[in-house]
């Protein structure tokens, strides 16, 4: 393989990961997809990529995967929010599977690393948020992963002269999904399904998962060596306007009653009492309550507007593709 027209995509068979595979096929990239079941073909089917095995917490496992690549875009990620051992099950594997990516990346000599971060890191107090900030608060052990491992990411590029970029999505939705739904997908296939005896009055970012992986591309293309860019959309999307959409799209979607900001936080801490009898993850948090009630996510994204050419659609347009991929996977 010409090195220089090969890339790595970690978690190539995640939501993001997987279309970004099918992004860079298009672009006519020679893509490695790397994996931790190698068995799981289907999420490949028709695809012209080479699948390789690879474990975020085993360098030797990346450097092999890394042999003769040019670009390594690390998308690979725990996404959850809530766990019985949250830095053993959330913030490690994040920080320390991007630690094995730069030091991996080093020793390989690969030219450019691109690492999927996310707007978690960005400070939520400063709207729209702007890519010269970080967070202040963490609601969960998934922010702070994400966080420490952007943050360890730029220290170990200026220390092992590793050429950095990263990528800051907002909440991805979309379609082509070939491994378990992520809590944003299974939050919209549970409006679908009528499920939420309430509406929570969170706000949230949405950006198309089709728009994410365009946008990482742009970076690769056009972005400079050391900067973030982030890559959603500009509005904040509220949860009624989500069940409204989805009203509109299926009559059946039923929209539930609004609960007070006190009255919803008195539910999260019955919730969170009930969850550490049971140890299965509570529908709701009290740190959630407080990051996403009735909050505004609006986010600045003219930084990779102008740099990249990043041009995402809106995310109505968005939400509306994600609920009609999800309601056909259901009537299948």
């Amino acid at each position: 393989m010409n090195k220089k027209m090969t890339c790595l995509v970690t978690g190539a068979n995640g939501h993001l990961g997987n279309n970004l595979v099918r992004a860079l096929i298009k672009d006519n990239y020679q893509v490695r997809a790397s994996v931790r079941d190698l068995n799981n073909k289907k999420p490949f089917e028709g695809l012209n990529c080479e699948l390789v095995y690879a474990d975020l917490l085993n360098k030797e496992s990346l450097k092999k995967a890394m042999k003769d690549v040019a670009i390594v875009f690390h998308v690979a990620s725990v996404f959850k929010h809530w766990s019985n051992n949250p830095q053993k099950d959330i913030i490690e594997p994040n920080v320390i599977g991007t630690k094995n990516i730069m030091e991996a990346a080093a020793a390989c000599n690969v030219d450019k690393v691109i690492v999927v971060s996310s707007i978690a890191t960005l400070d939520h107090t400063l709207v729209p948020m702007t890519e010269n900030t970080w967070n202040r608060s963490f609601p969960n052990a998934y922010y702070q992963s994400k966080q420490e491992a952007e943050q360890m990411a730029w220290a170990m590029a200026r220390e092992l002269q590793v050429n950095l970029i990263t990528v800051l999505p907002s909440s991805i939705i979309g379609g082509q999904v070939w491994s378990n739904l992520t809590p944003t997908m299974a939050f919209f296939d549970g409006i679908l399904n009528n499920v939420f005896p309430i509406n929570p009055n969170f706000s949230f970012n949405y950006v198309d998962v089709t728009d994410v992986a365009a946008g990482i591309i742009l970076a690769d293309k056009y972005g400079k060596i050391g900067e973030r860019y982030i890559l959603a959309t500009e509005p904040s999307i509220t949860t009624y306007d989500v069940f409204s959409i989805a009203q509109e799209l299926f009559p059946e979607v039923l929209i539930p009653p609004k609960l007070s900001k006190p009255e919803l936080l008195e539910l999260a801490k019955q919730m969170e009492r009930e969850s550490m009898i049971t140890k299965l993850a509570p529908p709701l948090m009290v740190n959630t309550v407080m990051a996403y009630y009735g909050v505004d996510s609006r986010v600045n994204i003219s930084k990779a507007r102008t740099e990249l050419g990043y041009n995402p659609i809106s995310p109505v347009e968005a939400i509306k593709n994600t609920l009609l991929y999800l309601k056909q996977k259901m009537d299948k």
